[in-house]
């Protein structure tokens, strides 16, 4: 079999097999750099942070801290939190925020504090309609903050992007923003990586596989491309 003929098919078979996957790829480009990222990631929305002062008492010492655990921490620090001071003490199993100044143990946050923290958070037009506390089951059905730990409280707000936020109860931190634009979004990055249940892994064999072949044909198109159009084969004449 001549070159020319088997690339011809070898090009066109692998047309078969990719081709669909190709356009998935071109489309995704595409929404990926339509949409702003920071919209994409709620960070339109994000208000303006609390400054902490830090000429507030510390009225609970390190020491006195040590005492109040029922843990025993390998590290500890002073932090921000609401604009109030924090001891955060944590160790591989445990992690507990204690108010500096009183002494109270802050988490694992209930309801009215994890609202605290998304309305501290958010500064779009909308409020808080609805609020579901997720447990590792609850991630998954979401399936918005894939590899979180739980518990989790969503606070669902009714701005025209229907935006979710996430807050840790163990840490008392804003982990995740989510919304609309990120779940189109998100949908066209797992076709783009062709992840299909996390939606994380871009290094998996299925998508390695399909970029080589993406690769060979090109590669054949370029070899065909320069063998009949730059190198175009001349034709006998024919003499009568």
């Amino acid at each position: 079999m001549k070159p020319i003929v088997f690339f011809r098919k070898f090009h066109k078979w692998l047309g078969l097999i990719i081709g669909l996957q190709l356009l998935l790829w071109t489309m995704g480009g595409v929404v990926m750099s339509f949409f702003d990222i920071e919209k994409v990631r709620g960070e339109v929305n994000i208000a303006k942070q609390q400054v902490i002062n830090l000429e507030q008492p510390i009225n609970i010492s390190a020491q006195e801290l040590l005492q109040r655990l029922d843990f025993v921490p390998t590290s500890i620090e002073l932090k921000g939190w609401m604009g109030n001071l924090v001891w955060a003490a944590k160790s591989k199993q445990h992690y507990q925020l204690v108010d500096a100044q009183t002494g109270e143990m802050i988490t694992p946050l209930n309801e009215d504090q994890a609202r605290q923290v998304a309305e501290a958070d958010f500064a779009g037009k909308g409020e808080i309609a609805q609020v579901v506390l997720l447990d590792e089951e609850g991630i998954k059905e979401f399936g918005e903050v894939r590899g979180r730990k739980a518990p989790l409280w969503q606070m669902q707000f009714n701005d025209e992007d229907n935006t979710r936020i996430y807050v840790s109860a163990e840490k008392g931190s804003l982990v995740a923003r989510r919304n609309d634009t990120w779940r189109f979004y998100d949908f066209f990055w797992m076709l783009h990586i062709m992840d299909y249940k996390e939606r994380s892994d871009f290094n998996h064999p299925l998508l390695i596989i399909a970029a080589l072949l993406a690769l060979f044909m090109s590669l054949s198109g370029l070899y065909l491309v320069i063998k009949l159009v730059i190198f175009k084969p001349k034709r006998a004449k024919i003499n009568g």
